[in-house]
């Protein structure tokens, strides 16, 4: 879900383009007929050879009619994550639906088509096809940890060289880019192409049930959890204050089973979730955009007070179950993804929408995880036939994206409430648009992420040896890196 436009202003923009685009592609058409008459049997497409303009808010096309061009597109298909944002489907979501509409409508227009291939072992059949050297594919869209690991192998563009990539465009994610980016290399992007990356972003929900029935409103002076998180007061200690307050053994047995009320749920991956909304991030980038491993005194308080959080008994989790119990009504916080929204609104539980917590109240803004094992990514295979025809149309199709599929996923993630919640909408807005990487994650940068989970596991003890431990397996698997990047070039 990205900025929002007016939707009337939006219909009528759409319009004057397609006709514009029908009114070029006619006049081709028009010319290449007059000069078959003329005894000219080339009947090339035409091709621009121009640079590129300044402007970011429209891309030029390589080429006006891409002569029925098949751009195919390689995918997972299998697992939790797999979606439609690639060629959409007709009877799906409204999502879906308008993925399906834009790919219509701007092949129509440029004489192209979309293909998918959808691969239970989406790894090996890239790899296979890259290193026979085979024109198989144009772009790979799948997890972006995958994808990293593909592109130190040498099979994909440093999109910085794809002279019809318009890497400062607004239909692309900026702050993303910027971050996923390694030693000023750019292997893959996000954006309003496709939308499991929204789709994978870490929210909070809470039962606005529980937060009335043990009147946390009158706890903290304030009328509404939203306005809680507008004063910068959702923090990690009144998380932890509102998961106690919230935890109680409700049957009076004794044993605190799922019959009780829970403060949270949580799974490992919420670790680095919560760490990241503490304004921490286990790597940061020097000033030449290489990885430095972050031990700072402020992370390692931090992340202290996380992990006694999670083993304070408050979690339903931390008793050795997997499974939430936030549709059942007994739950107060659910640490989960926007994908998980749809559902909780089938469930029929009153929940609202909010960021993971800051660290305390001088943090001064919320920040929120995109966890790169759901994410989808745009790439660009270099065993294509001609990059910038690939790369023109991903402009062609994230350009129109932004306009017929961006502004259906708001719809689609609340459809089904009678009455939109208009706070849970803007909160969602902005957790979307203060999102990040776990570096470490992204990359598999020396186990981080394992020693996270088996430090909290040991209740948090040994924080700073464990890092300090991992600091030289940290740095030669950023060394490695960097020796292969400087082996492709």
């Amino acid at each position: 879900m990205k900025k929002k436009t007016n939707v009337y202003l939006r219909f009528c923009c759409m319009i004057l383009a397609l006709l514009m685009l029908g009114t070029a592609i006619l006049t081709s058409c028009s010319k290449d007929s007059k000069e078959d008459d003329e005894g000219d049997e080339s009947n090339s497409v035409e091709v621009s050879t121009e640079a590129l303009p300044g402007s970011e808010d429209e891309p030029i096309p390589y080429m006006e009619n891409f002569g029925g061009y098949e751009f195919r597109v390689l995918t997972r298909g299998a697992g939790a994550w797999t979606s439609n944002d690639i060629v959409g489907e007709i009877m799906g979501t409204i999502v879906d639906q308008a993925v399906y509409t834009r790919n219509e409508t701007v092949g129509r227009a440029y004489n192209f088509t979309v293909a998918e291939t959808r691969s239970n072992d989406w790894v090996a059949t890239a790899r296979n096809t890259a290193s026979s050297g085979s024109d198989s594919f144009d772009m790979w869209s799948f997890k972006a940890n995958d994808i990293t690991a593909l592109a130190l192998e040498g099979y994909l563009y440093d999109l910085n060289e794809v002279p019809f990539m318009r890497l400062d465009a607004a239909y692309y994610d900026q702050a993303l880019r910027k971050q996923g980016s390694f030693a000023n290399r750019v292997f893959f992007l996000t954006g309003d192409l496709i939308y499991q990356d929204d789709m994978a972003t870490a929210i909070m929900t809470f039962n606005v049930d529980m937060w009335n029935k043990f009147k946390l409103g009158e706890a903290y002076g304030v009328s509404s959890m939203y306005e809680l998180v507008d004063a910068g007061k959702w923090t990690l200690q009144t998380f932890e204050e509102m998961a106690r307050m919230t935890t109680k053994d409700e049957n009076g047995n004794g044993v605190r089973d799922a019959s009780d009320w829970w403060g949270f749920n949580y799974e490992n991956g919420n670790i680095l979730s919560l760490n990241i909304a503490a304004n921490n991030d286990l790597l940061y980038k020097d000033s030449d955009d290489i990885f430095v491993l972050n031990q700072s005194e402020k992370q390692l308080t931090d992340m202290q007070n996380i992990m006694k959080l999670l083993n304070s008994g408050y979690a339903y989790s931390s008793l050795g179950n997997a499974g939430s119990l936030f549709t059942k009504d007994v739950q107060f916080i659910e640490m989960n993804w926007v994908s998980a929204l749809p559902g909780f609104i089938a469930s029929g539980v009153n929940f609202g929408v909010i960021p993971p917590c800051k660290a305390d109240e001088e943090q001064k803004e919320y920040r929120s995880f995109i966890t790169t094992y759901g994410s989808n990514c745009i790439t660009i295979c270099k065993g294509v036939e001609d990059a910038n025809k690939t790369a023109s149309i991903i402009e062609l199709l994230s350009y129109n994206s932004r306009e017929i599929v961006t502004p259906k996923l708001h719809s689609y993630l609340f459809d089904g409430r009678i009455i939109p919640n208009p706070d849970d909408s803007r909160m969602l807005q902005y957790i979307i648009d203060h999102r990040c990487y776990e570096l470490c994650y992204l990359w598999s940068v020396g186990s981080l992420y394992s020693t996270m989970i088996g430090v909290n596991n040991a209740d948090g003890v040994g924080l700073a040896s464990a890092l300090e431990s991992s600091r030289e397996a940290v740095e030669s698997s950023i060394a490695r890196k960097l020796e292969r990047l400087e082996n492709q070039a």
